[in-house]
């Protein structure tokens, strides 16, 4: 079973950050979920891209890490988009009204389902941005923090 296995699983974490206006591939999952508020619920999606899912860029992070549910093996390669896609407030909402459990037996809403934060224990993150082409600039002084801030950085769009 590849969850158990050394790098077993490659996850891909894509931040969300709100706005005006949403990633259109996310407005096609959101438009659903009023239909899948509880487990076993389905809804059909006429077409969905996953390249459009992802944020307009090239650079990313990766590390070895561990899946995120119960077991919590150490057998994922993580990939960290270094920039988000858009959501907007009623996306957000439409989001934590899902439930955990069924129309029955709702259990609780899936908000706050995270798990606290976990030891580095060593990990190593690699990244694919070349800091040595971002000219540093000087607020702090600290060349490398500015230099990453800088090609990390985004903007609300509004």
């Amino acid at each position: 079973m590849a969850l158990q296995k050394n790098q077993g699983l490659v996850g891909i974490s894509i931040l969300l950050q709100t706005g005006d206006l949403s990633n259109p591939e996310l407005r096609i999952i959101t438009s659903q979920l009023h239909r899948i508020v509880h487990r076993g619920e389905e809804a059909q999606l006429k077409y969905l891209s996953l390249r459009d899912l992802l944020p307009e860029t090239q650079y990313y992070m990766t590390y070895e890490g561990s899946t995120t549910m119960p077991g919590c093996y150490e057998t994922v390669t993580w990939i960290v988009m270094n920039k988000p896609i858009y959501i907007t407030k009623q996306q957000l909402f439409a989001l934590r009204r899902l439930m955990q459990g069924d129309e029955r037996n709702p259990k609780a809403p899936l908000a706050d389902n995270f798990r606290p934060t976990m030891d580095l224990n060593q990990r190593t993150i690699r990244t694919n941005i070349d800091f040595k082409r971002i000219p540093p600039t000087f607020e702090t002084g600290r060349k490398d923090l500015d230099t990453a801030f800088v090609h990390a950085q985004w903007h609300t769009k509004r």
